[in-house]
């Protein structure tokens, strides 16, 4: 899987984007408990340019998503 930016998606100020890491990190708590390695190793980035867990691009673009939508983080 290679990650790329959605099509017509618009760029994120630096707020949003802190605001979704906020998020996402949460929402990765909330599912695997305080794991910081689990998380570090689920986002890291392979050689076809896809992230080690597919899964977490998903849960990252619903953080952004949610964060452009106006609603609070968590």
């Amino acid at each position: 899987m290679t990650i790329q930016d959605e099509p017509g998606n618009d760029l994120i100020s630096t707020r949003q984007a802190f605001l979704a890491m906020t998020d996402f990190v949460w929402q990765f708590a909330q599912r695997a408990g305080d794991d910081l390695l689990t998380l570090i190793g689920d986002t890291g980035i392979e050689s076809d340019g896809g992230p080690t867990d597919p899964a977490a691009w998903d849960d990252w673009l619903d953080s952004v998503a949610k964060i452009k939508a106006g609603k609070p983080p968590r």
